[in-house]
């Protein structure tokens, strides 16, 4: 016999539900706003290639000014940088070690370095021996290789995603070009009045 209570379970239950709406809806509005599907598949691209590269600790701060530079959407670069992580981020750059040396064919940058302590101190003592800098070159070469590769396959995958959730819904889909329409219509109103002005 146990001390739950038996309401507690139906709550618990009520709790997961209501998380997994609100997480639907959150999904929902991303794919029905305003932008078109190509815009915000170029910016969780860009994020992604991001996330990906080997300029660790610049991830964030990359991703914002390249959304910044091509008048994506923040957010969306954002969140799209956050696919390079702890879990992610060692084999990908463990492959694309290996990727740049095989390219480079260089003896020295083929040096076995231990990937599983990747957030770890001795790592990178490793990686700062003998023949730093062709294994910099290789590691640099391979992890920007395979981030442009990353990057191109999730614009596909989230442009796929966007026209099929379009199709499938067309009215949301049409509330969206609607409003696209008027965000033109408001920026043309914007640039012809402040070129009246001067």
């Amino acid at each position: 016999m146990t001390d739950e209570k038996p309401d507690e379970k139906p709550a618990k239950r009520r709790g997961f539900r209501s998380l997994k709406r609100l997480r639907l809806k959150l999904i929902l509005q991303w794919m029905g706003r305003a932008e078109s599907p190509e815009r915000v598949a170029a910016a969780v691209a860009v994020g992604v290639g991001v996330g990906l590269s080997p300029f660790i600790g610049f991830h964030a701060i990359l991703a914002i000014g390249l959304a910044l530079i091509f008048r994506l959407n923040k957010l969306d670069t954002l969140v799209g940088s956050f696919v390079g992580n702890p879990w992610t981020l060692p084999p990908i750059f463990a492959l694309g070690y290996r990727i740049g040396h095989k390219l480079m064919g260089s003896p020295m940058a083929g040096r076995k370095l231990p990937w599983h302590r990747f957030l770890h101190h001795d790592f990178w003592v490793s990686f700062r021996g003998p023949g730093f800098a062709p294994r910099l070159t290789a590691f640099i070469l391979g992890t920007t290789i395979l981030a442009i590769l990353a990057a191109g396959a999730a614009y596909g995958i989230v442009l796929g995603l966007l026209r099929l959730y379009h199709r499938r819904h067309p009215r949301i889909a049409a509330r969206a070009a609607r409003r696209r329409a008027l965000e033109v219509f408001a920026k043309t109103e914007r640039a012809t009045h402040e070129h009246r002005v001067h």
